[in-house]
């Protein structure tokens, strides 16, 4: 609802005692919901249609298009390559796709996004016209309803990442080595979903996306398949069912940019277990204690080459390395309620008794015994634990970075799943953008 105001609290709820929470909202909050419902809007309020597929909203030179788009808040604050209807029209040449074809509708904003419009946001970013099929499979991947992009709006700053794979991401440039999100044509398309869901999902920081540190632009990423099919892994959309020769683009969700592990051992066995020390360290206690029948919570684990060279010289394919993971990534209850109760996200004071009395938490979730020698010590050790994640799929892998470095990274989300899309490409394709790419 576009006119619709908003009241606001002005202090925080959770950090306030019950007399001072009434106090605010008796003085402030309540006069600016009677406010907010009965004053008539003002014309600034009401808040003007979206520019037409071909509409010119602007002439005027570099610097004035610049100056336009920002005010109307269309960027992302950095400045822009001006979409004329030629460069867009360029763009669509290297899509199958009518330019007005529905391929997904972005909540919140519920906007049904067209081929025409996801290459307006990639001109703007700096992409090339052949970066547009990967631009609409990512499109299609966050627009999925199971992927639940409308919750990344939330004040834990959750941000979107992709991953290419297949013959496409060699064709253009999306690299896999050392330094990959910050070279070649890994940035323009992740500033590329990042204006996508800024101007089409309606993710507008301070507005509905409140991330209360802000965000980074969305990453990409591309698996080093040359050296999985070395060591006898295969790349992560095989392994997903589609064929080795197709492209595809994962998508899925992140609360953090993480600490780097440097594993400095070659037993796959406690590899493995330094991998569980970091996803469970990665996420929140309370998070899993409360989803423990969610799919929509996962930890995504990025290695090195070298890391996942270890794990294949020791027998273990990557769905091994998932169980392996899964079975060592736990918290112990005294975690759970340690920050259950001092911080909840929900502001509510509770216990895993209190999630086992509401059904949140049950009794098969837990592993009664002692925990193992490896475990993290708290405060008030119970010999009792929960795993991170319900199944070991909610773990997933990918292979890239700098291939002589010893490292692995883990993403978090309470959000979202894995969505995969094959990308479509032109019937022309072969023919088009060899001497671009």
């Amino acid at each position: 609802m576009p006119d619709l105001r908003h009241a606001e609290y002005p202090s925080t709820i959770s950090l306030d005692s019950v007399d001072t929470i009434n106090r605010c909202f008796e003085k402030k909050t309540l006069n600016l919901i009677i406010e907010a419902l009965t004053k008539p809007l003002e014309k600034k309020e009401a808040q003007v249609g979206a520019p037409q597929s071909s509409e010119i909203v602007f002439k005027g030179t570099l610097e004035e298009v610049n100056k336009h788009f920002f005010s109307n808040w269309w960027t992302d604050g950095l400045a822009i390559i001006p979409p004329t209807i030629g460069r867009v029209e360029e763009f669509l040449k290297y899509t199958p796709l009518a330019p007005d074809q529905e391929v997904a509708v972005l909540r919140p904003s519920s906007v049904r996004v067209t081929p025409w419009n996801i290459a307006v946001n990639g001109v703007m970013a700096g992409c090339r016209p052949e970066h547009m099929p990967v631009l609409i499979a990512a499109v299609e991947a966050m627009g999925e309803p199971f992927y639940n992009l409308e919750q990344l709006g939330s004040t834990g700053g959750w941000n979107m990442f992709f991953v290419v794979n297949g013959p496409i991401a060699k064709r253009l440039g999306i690299q896999n080595g050392v330094g990959l999100v910050s070279r070649g044509a890994n940035t323009v398309i992740g500033r590329a979903m990042g204006l996508i869901r800024h101007n089409l999902a309606g993710h507008r920081p301070g507005e509905v996306y409140m991330g209360t540190f802000g965000y980074i632009l969305p990453p990409v990423f591309a698996e080093n398949e040359e050296l999985l099919y070395e060591m006898g892994w295969k790349p992560y959309h095989v392994d997903e069912g589609f064929d080795a020769d197709e492209s595809t683009v994962s998508v899925c969700g992140t609360a953090k940019w993480g600490y780097q592990m440097y594993p400095t051992t070659s037993d796959p066995g406690r590899l493995a277990q330094l991998l569980a020390y970091d996803v469970a360290r990665a996420g929140s206690p309370n998070h899993s204690a409360m989803r423990q029948d969610s799919p929509r919570l996962v930890f995504t684990i990025f290695m090195t080459p070298s890391v996942a060279r270890t794990f294949a010289e020791g027998g273990y394919s990557r769905q091994d390395v998932q169980n392996a993971v899964w079975k060592n990534a736990r918290y112990s209850l005294a975690e759970v309620d340690f920050e259950s109760y001092y911080g909840s996200h929900e502001g509510q004071r509770e216990t895993h008794r209190d999630y086992l009395k509401s059904g949140k938490l049950t009794e098969r979730h837990i592993e009664k015994g002692k925990l193992p020698t490896w475990f993290p010590k708290v405060a008030e050790k119970e010999d009792a634990t929960i795993p991170v994640v319900p199944r070991p799929e909610q773990l997933p892998i990918f292979v890239c970075g700098d291939p002589t470095r010893n490292k692995t990274m883990t993403f978090y989300t309470m959000y979202n799943a894995v969505e995969t899309k094959a990308v479509r490409l032109p019937a022309n394709w072969d023919a088009q953008g060899k001497d671009r790419a």
